[in-house]
Parts: structure tokens; C-alpha cells; sequence
């Protein structure tokens, strides 16, 4: 299991950034408000300095009802979890259940357990997948929760589409940082990755966001695939390449080295940032 000392997520999350937010940490510029306009499982929020405002947002609904439930309703949730066992008819009725209860009433503590349920027993941690035999359950979990509990106090929990957001918060402040990390499906191996996918309008509709927040005097920073279309939209920003290790539910290229796009509206050094 990871420390959770260093980086108190919630859940495990498919295509989540746990590994390389090491190496992306260290490359953020001093900010106040901080926006995650593609929340999934925080990664960058749960290791990063907590900033002074937090705006973590994501379309999932059932992402979203899971934070708040955390936030709002922790010790509901968390005895629920308590007496839970792992089991595949459970893990496999419960996946029945989020499937076939689109509408969520937020606060849904029975949901968010549920949700959480499926999340960590799942094969490569992907909500829908099947049942693994390796998973991490045990009821120590409670006492991890908690830690994320505390380093989301305070945050303001959005569930919106990505440019609704970033319109809401408008006008940008100099001292605003974004990090976005969108479900790219650009590669073929992303195409049924997530949950809700980028079509071309989308990954066009975001560079001109960037563009926007940079034309506002904020500061962003993405994480993408690296592929030349891409390069191409943000020709006009640093783009730094790092290497990690590809953690995707595709047998064939798990373990695999891959690289990323760093895109970034300011310079970086190894050591920090240099506006």
C-alpha cells in the first residue's frame, strides 16, 4: 500500500496521475487558488502544498457524490465500509446497482460506499471492470480515509463541465493555477478508458481555455498524450516530455514506459519555476 502520508487519495484511480505527480509537483509555481477542472482521484491536490482556495471539480457524478459524502457525511460512510466484506457477489451486484441508478441525490452515503466498493476491488482499479483477486480491503482503510478527509477540508467541490467552470471563476486572477488532466482518449489505447471521453472539439475547446487563462495573467499546467496534434495546439507554450510507466486496464502495453506532455504557460527548472 502507498503512504498516505505523501499522498492521501481517496481511491485508486484509473489513469490518475499518482506516480508521476512526483515528478510534477516540484514543477508548480506559487499560486492561491487552485483549480482542477478533471478532478478523478486528485493525485496532484492530495500531494501538492494545500493552497490558500481549491476548486476540484469533475463531470462523474459518482466521483463527485464520493468527496462530498467523504466531506459531509465521513463517519456514515465510513461504517458502512467497516462492516463490508470483500466478496465478488457483492462487488458484482453493487456494479448492477451504480450501473442501473443513473440519478444521484447528493449527499448518497449508500452510493458513494458502493462506489468506493467497486472502485477498490476492480481489476486495474476501473470502476466496471470485473472483480480482482488482488485488492487492498481491510478496515485500517477507515483510518487512511481519514487522512484525505482532513486534506479536503476546506475545498469547494464542483460538478460541472469544464468550461462552465473556468467561466464561473472568471475573471482569472495572476495568483490562479490550473492543473488539467483530461481523459485524452487521443492514443487508440484511451478510447474506452473513462468514463467520459474528449472528442476533437473538446481537446480544441480546452486550448482555447488555456489560451484564455493565459491571456487573464493565470498560470496552467497539463499533463497529455504525447502525440504531434497536440503539440500542435500548444505550440505556443513550454512543453517539457517525462517518461512514467503506463498503468492502463490494456494487458498488452501495462508496465510499458511511456511519455507525456508537460504543457506549461510559464518556464520551469528542476528545482522549481522561474516566471
Amino acid at each position: 500500500m502507498s503512504n498516505k502520508n505523501d499522498c492521501p487519495v481517496v481511491i485508486p484511480y484509473y489513469g490518475g496521475k499518482y506516480g508521476l505527480s512526483k515528478k510534477l509537483v516540484p514543477l508548480l509555481p506559487i499560486h492561491n487558488r487552485y483549480f482542477e477542472p478533471f478532478f478523478g482521484g486528485g493525485s496532484m491536490f492530495f500531494r501538492k502544498a494545500k493552497a490558500d482556495w481549491n476548486v476540484l471539480n469533475d463531470i462523474d457524478n459518482d466521483l463527485v457524490n464520493l468527496y462530498i459524502v467523504v466531506l459531509k457525511r465521513f463517519d456514515d460512510f465510513c461504517d458502512q465500509l467497516y462492516w463490508t466484506t470483500r466478496s465478488r457477489i457483492l462487488h458484482d451486484q453493487y456494479r448492477k446497482d451504480i450501473k442501473n441508478e443513473p440519478i444521484i441525490s447528493f449527499p448518497d452515503v449508500d452510493r458513494a460506499a458502493k462506489y468506493f466498493y467497486i472502485v477498490r476491488n476492480a481489476f486495474n482499479n476501473k470502476p466496471f471492470n470485473t472483480f480482482s483477486k488482488d485488492t487492498y480491503w481491510r478496515t485500517d482503510m477507515i483510518d487512511e480515509l481519514r487522512l484525505s478527509k482532513e486534506k479536503l477540508n476546506g475545498s469547494t467541490v464542483e460538478n460541472l463541465d469544464f468550461e462552465e467552470l473556468i467561466h464561473r471563476y472568471s475573471p482569472i486572477r495572476t495568483d490562479d493555477f490550473f492543473y488539467f488532466d483530461p481523459p485524452y482518449a487521443v492514443t487508440l489505447h484511451k478510447k474506452d478508458y473513462y468514463r467520459n471521453v474528449f472528442n476533437k472539439e473538446q481537446h480544441i475547446k480546452l486550448a482555447n481555455l488555456c489560451k484564455f487563462i493565459n491571456s487573464e495573467g493565470g498560470k496552467f499546467m497539463i499533463s497529455y498524450d504525447n502525440v504531434k496534434e497536440i503539440e500542435n495546439l500548444y505550440k505556443d507554450f513550454e512543453i517539457e516530455k517525462i517518461e512514467t510507466k503506463y498503468v492502463g486496464s490494456n494487458p498488452d502495453i501495462r508496465g510499458e514506459i511511456k511519455t507525456e506532455l508537460v504543457i506549461m504557460n510559464y518556464k520551469s527548472i528542476k528545482q522549481g519555476v522561474l516566471f
